[in-house]
């Protein structure tokens, strides 16, 4: 769907994940919090964001810092210093590098006509709201 270049791109990051990302259940809970409280987790630099804005974004902010500072003392609390911000940043780096490849993904969706209809799908599927199922 996405190409043999996507498609290295993200064998690429899924190997750098396996690489870099310590296998600690917790950490992955905590980081896959935080990465829900982020907004927009999606690409649309070219328009405007087709999920509905929040209204109290300072709280969902502060949530988020709670979840991230929940996550550096947990990481403190198992490894020293050094190590908690080595995790850290290896966390950090595998995301931007999946972020580059689902803007990738997401780019090539918009832009190749035989995939129209399954980004068109896909935008539906973002701003279905859970009161209309």
């Amino acid at each position: 769907m996405c190409g043999p270049q996507l498609y290295k791109q993200f064998d690429q990051a899924e190997k750098l994940a396996e690489q870099l990302w310590i296998a600690d259940p917790i950490v992955t809970r905590l980081f896959v919090v935080i990465l829900f409280f982020s907004s927009p987790l999606h690409y649309h630099d070219d328009c405007p964001t087709p999920t509905s804005i929040l209204r109290k974004t300072l709280t969902i902010n502060r949530v988020q810092n709670a979840y991230i500072t929940l996550l550096w003392k947990y990481l403190l609390h198992r490894h020293d210093f050094m190590e908690s911000v080595r995790i850290y940043c290896n966390l950090i780096h595998v995301y931007m590098k999946m972020q580059h490849v689902g803007y990738g993904i997401y780019t090539h969706l918009r832009t190749q006509q035989d995939l129209v209809s399954t980004h068109e799908t896909l935008n539906r599927l973002v701003t279905l709201d859970i009161n209309d199922v």
